[in-house]
């Protein structure tokens, strides 16, 4: 089975669930003889959907600007699942936000599909809505 083909599967079986989803899925490590096709697909993967990597922010309060985000983008999302912080699906897009347990701050996730260019632009837009919302 050619990567492509075996990616595009693996697509199938999860879903559009992104790189840091798909990984745990993946079948385990073999040993340090073994070629280990996982490589090639986790570039693979990346690709498919670009993405910011966690942006910290301090926040004293995080669950208003978790319910403005929610009003902002929840008309227009394909999903939003608020039960652990806010994640909201688009489809060409996604985004999440989490709370620190330990600090006063929330980590930030941008994720794109297939669309290298889009990612550090929609990071940008959720930022300056934090920005706005922090000093409004």
């Amino acid at each position: 089975m050619n990567n492509a083909k075996h990616s595009a599967d693996i697509e199938l079986e999860v879903g559009n669930l992104g790189v840091m989803t798909w990984l745990p899925r993946h079948q385990p490590l073999p040993s340090a003889n073994e070629p280990w096709l996982g490589t090639t697909l986790l570039v693979e993967r990346i690709g498919m959907f670009p993405s910011s990597g966690d942006i910290r922010r301090p926040l004293r309060d995080p669950y208003p600007l978790l319910a403005h985000l929610k009003k902002l983008y929840g008309e227009q999302a394909l999903e939003v699942d608020d039960r652990d912080g806010l994640k909201v699906i688009f489809s060409d897009w996604r985004f999440r936000v989490r709370i620190c347990c330990n600090e006063p701050a929330i980590l930030i996730n941008v994720e794109t599909r297939c669309a290298t260019q889009l990612m550090p632009l929609k990071t940008a837009e959720l930022l300056s809505h934090l920005d706005s919302f922090e000093k409004g």
